[in-house]
């Protein structure tokens, strides 16, 4: 992409996935590189591991997994912007040889069955038209006694239908007022089994820390080709996409949760379950 050939009114039009491969904003899942590394940890991950990533964005995933563990990922996206600042991250930090990106379709990937020791989808299948799809090939693409790992976002107090109208537009997906128990509901059942469960709330951004990061990101060199019309509308634009999330996430929570994919002889529930004793 030229920066120096984008218009102001063409920023100001973006919407939040467009700006994400101007800005080169890292994109994380939620809980950040903490859920990253201690779900692969749960899932047993090691070097010989073979991982699929789905909606990479811009690489921070499979960029932490292949640092933090070693192992074979591909990483798949819709976004050819995302995918090409993924692959460039990935060589800047010396692991690009660990991980393939991919421009592909999450509900139909074309890999052969059973060919992934883990599944990584973190918050993406909320993004999804066709969330059963997208399972039923998450699901096919599991080794036996593998996992799909998943950190779904949900509300914890009701948001106002203008919040959500706002959320839609920015990210140009609708956006449902969801609960953790339906994401548990999508998640098992038909051979997934619950491994790990673990619920968080967003803290509250203050003004002056959004505007800080803000500051940051938007200090990048290479925004430097910008015109000043053009950085002005940048800056007005992402700003308000910050301060909209923030305002969200107020709202939200999320899991990070590792189901197992068994066989049906090993798919049963456990009937006899436990929790750690108190002090």
């Amino acid at each position: 992409m030229n920066l120096g050939e984008l218009t102001a009114p063409v920023v100001q039009a973006m919407n939040y996935n467009d700006l994400i491969s101007v800005v080169r904003e890292t994109n994380r899942p939620p809980g950040g590189v903490r859920a990253v590394s201690q779900l692969a940890t749960r899932a047993h991950l090691g070097p010989q591991s073979r991982v699929l990533e789905i909606g990479t964005s811009t690489g921070i995933t499979a960029i932490e997994l292949a640092r933090l563990v070693g192992c074979h990922i591909t990483a798949v996206d819709i976004n050819e912007r995302s995918i090409a600042e993924a692959r460039r991250r990935a060589a800047e930090l010396g692991v690009g040889h660990l991980i393939d990106f991919q421009v592909n379709d999450a509900t139909a990937t074309g890999f052969a069955n059973d060919s992934f020791d883990l599944v990584f989808c973190g918050n993406v299948t909320s993004l999804i038209p066709d969330r059963d799809r997208a399972l039923s090939e998450y699901t096919r693409l599991v080794k036996p006694g593998g996992f799909i790992a998943a950190i779904p976002m949900y509300y914890v107090t009701p948001p106002s239908k203008q919040l959500l109208a706002a959320v839609t537009d920015a990210i140009q997906v609708p956006v449902e007022p969801l609960d953790e128990k339906y994401w548990l509901d999508f998640f098992l059942g038909d051979g997934r089994i619950l491994f790990h469960r673990e619920a968080y709330t967003f803290d509250w951004i203050s003004d002056d820390v959004v505007t800080g990061f803000v500051e940051q990101i938007l200090a990048r060199p290479h925004l430097d080709e910008l015109s000043t019309e053009a950085r002005a509308a940048l800056v007005e634009n992402y700003s308000s996409y910050m301060t909209l999330f923030r305002d969200n996430l107020g709202h939200m929570g999320f899991t990070e949760l590792l189901v197992r994919c068994e066989s049906d002889e090993l798919s049963e529930p456990e009937l006899f379950t436990a929790r750690p004793a108190a002090a």
